[in-house]
């Protein structure tokens, strides 16, 4: 038996029966968590929402945030756009009206203490919706997990820090997104058991963008403790930095200039304009809007490294990247690690030919990033490689570690993952981080090979395509473009158990599940494969080139 009618501090909610009926799962969709964020509320923290007289059936999702949704349709994560076979019954709606939350759940009463999961989109801070179909929540919730889903602010509406709302907002702006996270737990917290969650047992979990947000609400003063563990899909971020006020106040004003708006008209004026003006499709992307702000209150740190280290209580992380998702060129000599949307990705003046097409490219590549290691480690003989296989080599590599700085490059780093477990092990000796490469490629349809965007040996497993099966998502005709086999069923029943027990107690491993060795434990690690392929120990060859590499990059005697 599934619930029925919730009755929260703001009002009564009914769901929806969700998953097929015999898994008694019941789907809450499109719930106000917020007042809409528009006219005085503009940039402004989140306020609670108008409380409502009777039942409010929650059988729609509530729009997303007002965004450039071709971005959406262009991601990895989904890997085909909406008039080529469509992974939506609808393209979502957008408004600054986004301050929605949706809870799955296969609970029959308050009470039953599942573990809760709040879940961020991709997407950067930019784009992205709590919808997803990759984010079905249906398969986590049958296995007994609280699924919540989480709309927020993005781009210029969650994320623009100005003077003039610094001089209004006690000296700092920004954050908007961020704060709209904080109330969203501050929801869950209150609400959550009436859904049969445990609000002493939530995991935030996100890919890409969503990695930065989870993050973020974790290590955030204002939800010390609350946060038991962290799900970074696509990739767990350490060396992040954030802009200081200023910096994002010349982000900000430079952005209003892009747009063709007076940087220093009246706040007043500001919030009165139609969304179309303070936002615009035709505004490449990487004008719009999209860094957390260190501002020493929600963000209280200059960067997550420094965040980690002053962690008083134990919060147990997974983190992984894909095999393919890592940048291979961006320049080792460039001294920014890397912050969010602004950061030195492309803009170093790479010195060697940006392709590798044969094994000269190869290891004329690899020299100049190795220095002194390349003859120290005899790579010609530890890494042989022919013209046709060089190029995909290169990118196994850089997704090991072999990469240089940057969001794009060094955050997508199997061996920065497995040095950050044993650096928080050296910290806080009960925190489990457990590390992981996603190295599965996805079913291809004959007629899809010589598509560049689907061809596996081009794509190979490209960004945030775990989720189909970490969420157990996939089915037939989810998405088109995808013909599932048996095994690909079974990859996501492993995943789903790994993700599970995690959730339930910060600890994959569970019975029928391969050994998972914590990061921790001599730089352990999962290679998720067919079959899977667990790791530890850098003491010689390859492993040891690549450990010794990064921490010469980041500085790190982990």
């Amino acid at each position: 038996m599934s619930l029925n009618i919730i009755d929260t501090r703001f009002g009564k909610l009914q769901g929806i029966p969700a998953g097929e009926p015999e898994d008694g799962l019941t789907m809450f969709k499109g719930i106000p968590y917020a007042a809409p964020p528009v006219g005085e509320l503009r940039w402004a923290p989140p306020a609670d929402p108008e409380p409502w007289e009777g039942v409010k059936i929650c059988d729609t999702f509530g729009p997303c945030c007002y965004q450039d949704m071709k971005w959406v349709y262009r991601r990895e994560s989904i890997n085909v756009k909406a008039e080529d076979g469509g992974l939506f019954e609808d393209i979502p709606r957008i408004s600054e009206d986004c301050l929605y939350l949706n809870v799955c759940t296969g609970a029959s009463e308050a009470g039953e203490k599942r573990p809760v999961f709040m879940w961020f989109h991709g997407g950067g801070l930019t784009t992205g919706f709590s919808y997803e179909v990759q984010n079905t929540p249906t398969g986590l919730a049958k296995e007994g997990i609280v699924v919540v889903s989480v709309g927020q602010r993005l781009g210029p509406f969650g994320y623009i820090s100005l003077p003039q709302l610094s001089a209004e907002q006690g000296g700092k702006s920004g954050n908007y997104g961020l704060m709209d996270q904080v109330k969203a737990l501050d929801w869950v917290t209150e609400n959550i058991e009436k859904f049969g969650g445990d609000p002493d047992n939530i995991t935030v979990g996100g890919v890409s963008g969503g990695t930065w947000k989870s993050n973020s609400i974790a290590l955030c003063p204002y939800t010390r403790g609350r946060v038991k563990h962290i799900i970074a899909q696509s990739v767990f971020r350490w060396f992040m930095k954030f802009p200081t006020v200023k910096e994002a106040e010349k982000f900000g004003t430079d952005y209003l200039q892009q747009l063709g708006i007076d940087p220093d008209t009246p706040l007043e004026e500001l919030r009165r304009m139609p969304t179309d003006q303070v936002f615009s499709c035709d505004l490449p992307r990487q004008y719009v809007i999209g860094d957390m702000v260190y501002d020493g209150d929600y963000v209280p740190y200059h960067d997550y490294h420094e965040a980690f280290d002053a962690l008083d209580h134990d919060i147990d992380i997974f983190g992984g990247t894909t095999f393919g998702e890592a940048l291979v060129f961006t320049d080792p000599e460039d001294p920014v690690y890397y912050l969010g949307h602004h950061d030195g990705d492309g803009k170093s003046v790479y010195p060697l030919k940006k392709s590798i097409d044969t094994a000269e490219d190869f290891y004329a590549h690899f020299k100049y990033m190795l220095k002194d290691l390349y003859d120290k480690y005899d790579f010609e003989k530890l890494v042989p490689v022919t013209d046709e296989n060089a190029a995909k080599t290169a990118r196994r590599l850089a997704s090991l570690g072999l990469v240089g700085n940057g969001k794009s490059s060094g955050a997508r780093s199997l061996m920065k993952h497995r040095m950050f477990g044993m650096h928080m092990k050296n910290l806080r000796p009960d925190m489990k981080v457990f590390a992981y490469i996603w190295s599965y490629i996805m079913p291809v349809r004959p007629e899809d090979m010589s598509n560049p965007s689907m061809n596996p040996d081009l794509r190979l497993a490209f960004h945030g395509s775990d989720q189909w099966f970490t969420f157990h998502s996939l089915g037939e005709g989810l998405p088109a473009t995808r013909d599932w086999r048996a095994q690909d069923y079974q990859m996501a029943d492993i995943m789903t158990g790994y993700w599970v027990n995690f959730m339930r107690t910060g600890d994959p491993n569970g019975e029928g599940l391969p050994y998972w060795p914590q990061a921790g434990d001599d730089y352990g690690y999962m290679d998720q494969d067919w079959p899977m392929k667990a790791g530890q120990g850098v003491s010689e060859g390859l492993d040891a080139l690549i450990h010794e590499y990064a921490q010469r990059l980041y500085g790190i005697d982990d």
